[in-house]
């Protein structure tokens, strides 16, 4: 019997990163290779629950621990991102859509491209090897490709990712994406029911900048001032882990996907850096963006760009 190889993505896990490991473990199960199994290494979030309800898909077991285990990785390569045990687990594929940082490890197979979604990537795999996909485990994939294009608003979406929703739109029968998205969004827009420790850490994302260190939140919602009362505790909850942790830069991006910009709440060693930065953009403790929505492809940059110069945004 062939060892088992595990399918995870990222720590604290996204609808993406949980519809990336079901989808390689159909494909790869779909092509003979049943040995390759979708776990996940953390809690899923209210919107992934509500999908996998929805659309009747089982989560993945929970396995936290990865020490000794042959696995793949999926939507994350950082391994600030990975799972508990990765220095001990033989890493045998990478398949992501975002920034590659693989200096610690080499996986025998590597799939990295640019677009909106790993989920896109998984997609294109199963549709090029001709293997019909069940309705179910398509919409989760289309929700995912959804969720994290922000409804094709995000710039990281590419024409791929839109030929993927086009193809599992009809594999799942959904006729209306445009209602599919308000609705996933209005599942996610649940911030002013919990508290601020929730929000900080519900998709957080540590980065490095150089010889910076950052993590960043994201908050999206599809109306920001429904966050507006819960700011000052968000602050406070910030300035209260950075206490026992100090980064660089520990920034809850709070992105409105109506009006597609975002409000900044930060702190951090680098905190009057970036007020200088933001400029007459910074007002009663909050940066403002406008224009602004994406966290990898449009705030990392601003951020990059404000280490390695002395200009404002």
């Amino acid at each position: 019997m062939k060892e088992k190889i595990y399918i995870v993505g990222h720590r604290r896990p996204d609808l993406d990163s949980i519809a990336s490991a079901i989808g390689y473990q159909y494909f790869k199960q779909s092509q003979g290779y049943f040995n390759y199994h979708a776990i996940r290494c953390d809690k899923i979030n209210p919107v992934t629950e509500w999908v996998l309800e929805r659309f009747k898909v089982k989560a993945p077991p929970y396995i936290p621990d990865i020490s000794g285990m042959r696995v793949v990785l999926v939507d994350h390569t950082y391994s600030q991102s990975r799972a508990k045990g990765w220095e001990n687990a033989d890493i045998v594929e990478v398949i992501d859509h975002h920034d590659v940082k693989l200096e610690d490890i080499i996986p025998k197979s590597i799939t990295i491209r640019p677009c909106g979604s790993t989920s896109t990537l998984i997609t294109e795999k199963i549709i090029n090897a001709r293997v019909n996909i069940p309705s179910n485990i398509a919409g989760v994939l289309l929700c995912a490709i959804l969720d994290d294009t922000l409804g094709f608003k995000s710039p990281t979406t590419t024409q791929l990712d839109r030929e993927m929703v086009t193809e599992l739109a009809k594999i799942s029968e959904i006729e209306d994406i445009e209602g599919l998205t308000k609705e996933m969004f209005t599942i996610k827009d649940v911030w002013s029911e919990i508290d601020a420790r929730e929000i900080v850490e519900m998709d957080i994302k540590e980065v490095e900048i150089g010889n910076k260190k950052l993590s960043i939140s994201q908050v999206e919602t599809l109306d920001r001032e429904k966050l507006r009362e819960k700011e000052g505790d968000i602050l406070n909850e910030l300035e209260s882990i950075d206490s026992s942790n100090s980064y660089d830069l520990r920034i809850v991006m709070i992105t409105d996907l109506t009006r597609g910009d975002c409000i900044l709440l930060f702190t951090g060693k680098d905190k009057e850096i970036l007020i200088k930065h933001l400029g007459d953009k910074y007002e009663n403790n909050r940066g403002y963006l406008s224009g602004i929505v994406s966290r990898k492809k449009q705030l990392l940059p601003l951020l990059t760009h404000m280490y390695e110069s002395n200009k404002g945004f």
